[in-house]
């Protein structure tokens, strides 16, 4: 059975023990063609960073060498290896795990991380390198510190360093959604982690350092310590670059049709797929998208094992790394970006320009925190529209994320008597065609809003609150102006896929101001119209044997639900 390198990282180790893996090889000749020796390279966590360091690692590491044919030689950089390949002592650090519980813990771990690998390091590429060495790396209590002893000793060698850091920024951006001076603090001024590059910038004058990789998130570490570390040249947005991280339509396909057996199911699982996990773009000109490929190799490795899909689109194990958007939204300015919240839900879309570099002292406003939602993988590029970028939700996974922070919000803001296990029991009752219980769920939340002079009624506010309360059950997929023939259908709950469903339903939505009630007939049929007209242009529609259809109009908080007879029940 094919394995599928689900969570590891190490190249090595991959390969020796025959794991797929996606060639992206090439992307090292390329780098190198630019001629850019000092590189960082962002996107949201979970698109592979990890794996390419660990490439990189062994590519250009001196002590590799004799493992080269072993490790490349199916590779496409191992059929055409550049001059540089396995000719630098590689000093390697990794960031992540790095405790943030406080200012001081902080400043400890990381600490801590530089002394462990630079001893590593020192170990490796220094012969009989001496323990007063290493102990005075152990004294030593600031990092920059410890940094300017290794360079030192290198200086004193033939030794030329690659330098890369793998996670640069995940302990910082904790700092920053915990609180925001003690991120100011380690990153600007005087501060520890700015010292820090300031450091390596000294040494790439000396020729010390002769090449850097950095990966990581967002660029807003980066960018507060510019003046300690203004060499680096920002390679995330390069269109040559797009497919460097992440997998491709191609390669997703390639890996379905290596492990699906029953072939003809290969179109609806490739759909599904993409709905679910495709989506992200990081360049405006880019004809493709990109699919998140620790979300694909966690669905390939369950998929090749029992040819299903597994019970939880997302995987559980790296759910926790998605669930800092109520963090987000909490930055600075909250309101405002609760506001933003609301609109990407509402309009399915926010415009602005990417910000290319941060700066707090400018006010986190929204530009800044829509660049930092693209950042950090809630949002991505959709297209160009003149002079700004039109920035969308990327997948159904990171909507049903924005789904339940949206029903938490509003909930707590106006103080509303939620209760999520209330909502399963009547989504449950919903699945068993009795939709009645969950529509009333909601009227009452409609009536509360209602008294206290709500001002944002109408079809499409309604429409969220169906939604994000409907989500919380997990048991059905719900596209939102779904497009068919006859136009858009206002809701669709349908069954998560490879699951089996009772029922199904299909939703059109009218909202009149009590004013407005002498409309109901009107529009009742209107919704009616619709719908017919909805089914009978959609061939996915029309097969469908348990689709249960419904008019709801709403007159100021009161839903009048009526049942539409398709013709489709058995």
């Amino acid at each position: 059975m094919l394995k599928f390198p689900y969570g590891l990282s190490n190249f090595e180790n991959i390969v020796k023990q025959n794991y797929f893996l996606v060639d992206k090889t090439n992307f090292i000749e390329e780098l190198e063609k630019y001629g850019e020796t000092y590189i960082s390279f962002l996107r949201p966590r979970r698109m592979g960073k990890s794996l390419f360091v660990s490439i990189l690692e062994y590519y250009y590491g001196k002590e590799h060498k004799e493992k080269f044919a072993l490790l490349f030689s199916g590779l496409y950089i191992g059929k055409n290896p550049t001059p540089l390949a396995n000719s630098y002592a590689v000093l390697k650090f990794d960031f992540s795990g790095i405790n943030t519980q406080n200012a001081e813990v902080s400043f400890d771990s990381f600490l801590f991380k530089i002394q462990l690998y630079v001893k590593g390091f020192l170990k490796k590429y220094i012969p009989k390198v001496s323990e007063n060495l290493l102990n005075s790396i152990d004294k030593t209590q600031s990092p920059d510190k410890v940094m300017e002893i290794v360079f030192q000793v290198i200086a004193q060698t033939s030794e030329k360093i690659y330098l890369i850091i793998d996670e640069y920024d995940h302990f910082t951006n904790e700092m920053l959604l915990q609180n925001l001076q003690t991120f100011k603090e380690a990153v600007t001024g005087n501060g520890y982690v700015r010292k820090f590059y300031e450091t390596i910038k000294i040494a790439t004058q000396q020729g010390i350092v002769e090449r850097v990789f950095i990966t990581g998130v967002s660029p807003i570490t980066l960018d507060s310590v510019t003046s300690g570390f203004n060499i680096i040249s920002h390679f995330s947005n390069e269109l040559a670059f797009h497919n460097l991280m992440g997998f491709t339509e191609t390669e997703v396909a390639q890996m379905l049709e290596l492990v699906l057996e029953d072939k003809s199911r290969k179109e609806l699982i490739n759909n599904d797929l993409r709905l679910w996990y495709n989506g992200y773009k990081f360049n405006k000109r880019s004809q493709q998208t990109v699919y998140n490929s620790d979300m694909i190799l966690y669905f390939m490795k369950h998929f090749a094992r029992y040819q299903t899909y597994p019970d939880e689109m997302l995987d559980v194990n790296i759910a926790p790394d998605y669930s800092k958007l109520k963090q987000l939204f909490e930055i600075q300015h909250p309101e405002s970006n609760y506001k933003l919240l609301e609109k990407i839900l509402y309009d399915k879309a926010v415009w602005g320009n990417l910000v290319l570099q941060f700066s707090f002292e400018k006010g986190f406003l929204n530009n800044q925190f829509i660049s930092f939602l693209y950042y950090m993988g809630y949002l991505t590029i959709d297209r160009a529209d003149g002079q700004e970028t039109v920035f969308k939700i990327p997948n159904y996974v990171i909507a049903e994320l924005y789904w339940e922070y949206f029903a938490f919000l509003l909930t707590q803001k106006e103080q509303l008597p939620y209760d999520e296990d209330k909502f399963r029991e009547t989504v449950r009752a919903m699945a068993k065609g009795n939709i009645m219980p969950f529509m009333k769920t909601v009227e009452s939340v409609l009536g509360i809003l209602s008294n206290r002079d709500f001002q944002k009624f109408d079809e499409k506010y309604i429409k969220m609150l169906l939604i994000a309360f409907a989500l919380q059950a997990e048991m059905y997929y719900i596209p939102s102006e779904r497009e068919t023939p006859a136009g858009y259908i206002d809701l669709l709950f349908l069954a998560i896929p490879d699951r089996t469903m009772e029922y199904e339903y299909i939703f059109e939505l009218k909202y009149l101001k009590k004013s407005n009630k002498k409309l109901f007939l009107e529009k009742k049929e209107e919704a009616k119209t619709q719908i017919l007209g909805y089914i009978a242009s959609d061939e996915i529609l029309k097969a469908k044997k348990n689709l249960l259809a419904y008019t709801i109009v709403v007159v100021k908080d009161k839903m009048f639900i009526e049942k539409i007879e398709t013709g489709l029940q058995a």
